[in-house]
């Protein structure tokens, strides 16, 4: 989807200013994209691609937007203020911090979890991000508000047997948000978009064909597209969300929500109709006395 300068009476951004951690590639790269498009001035934060940064910076840049690229690893403490910092001496405030950047190992076994894999987890899922809150608290406080937006994921969920890191984390967010939701209100906004499937480079751990296996089991009938998620990050992050705090939401095709009839039409066609049933003696007997409760 190729993105286009808007009008400016349509800009929904317009004269905010936003930090976007992770925001060279995927989601993020989306979301400063769609932000800028709308009028914000976009800090794009990058970990190690500045040439990615640095062609999303441009890309706004052609969009009529304002932005600059600013290295930080969001899981290092040390590189939190300069986030912070660039953003005030550059544009002078901070109206929206939209926590975006993310690193998954996959452990297919327990003994992979290592303890570096858990900490560099935590640290750039979790712990990374309150504390930046922390440093753009007092900014939005002191010019009468703003919003922060967290990322979760619809895997959090559902208790996944695998890479319990990743998913413990993921469920951390989802305990923050709430808290800090009801801590900053009614000045500050904070809430949590939550992705699905997404086609990024993040999850180019599945292969090709899980990808349309993941994709055939969501209602959409797809994986979410970056641009989707920007989107609704939009809006969460917006004048027209302006009620919403501590608010997730899903952008998972109804992953989480619903079952795909397509996926259950075999079955459900093999039923009898009306009040009809099958024989019962082709049950066998060890589940005719079960279902006859032992008599």
């Amino acid at each position: 989807m190729k993105i286009e300068p808007i009008q400016e009476e349509y800009r929904k951004l317009k004269g905010k200013t936003a930090i976007i951690t992770g925001a060279s590639r995927g989601m993020g790269r989306a979301g400063a994209l769609v932000f800028g498009q709308h009028g914000a001035d976009v800090v794009v934060n990058y970990n190690s691609n500045k040439e990615a940064a640095d062609h999303v910076v441009a890309r706004i840049e052609e969009l009529g937007g304002r932005a600059i690229a600013v290295r930080g690893d969001v899981g290092d403490m040390k590189d939190l203020p300069g986030l912070v910092d660039s953003c005030l001496d550059t544009f002078g405030k901070i109206d929206i911090l939209y926590h975006n950047a993310a690193i998954h190992w996959v452990c297919g076994e327990l003994d992979d979890v290592t303890e570096e894999v858990w900490d560099k987890t935590y640290d750039c899922i979790i712990k990374g991000p309150f504390f930046l809150t922390k440093l753009v608290i007092p900014h939005m406080q002191k010019q009468g508000g703003g919003s922060i937006l967290f990322t979760s994921t619809s895997s959090a969920g559902t208790a996944t047997p695998t890479d319990p890191h990743y998913m413990t984390a993921k469920n951390a967010v989802n305990a923050l948000y709430p808290i800090l939701a009801g801590w900053l209100a009614p000045e500050i906004r904070v809430n949590c978009v939550v992705p699905g499937f997404v086609k990024t480079d993040m999850f180019r751990h599945h292969s090709p064909d899980m990808w349309k296996a993941l994709a055939s089991m969501v209602p959409m009938n797809r994986m979410a597209t970056p641009m989707d998620v920007a989107h609704a990050a939009l809006y969460l992050v917006s004048p027209e969300a302006a009620y919403l705090t501590g608010v997730s939401l899903p952008v998972d095709g109804g992953r989480m929500s619903a079952v795909p009839r397509r996926n259950l039409l075999p079955g459900l066609l093999a039923m009898k109709p009306g009040l009809g049933q099958f024989d019962k003696e082709d049950y066998g007997e060890d589940e005719i006395q079960e279902m006859d409760v032992g008599i």
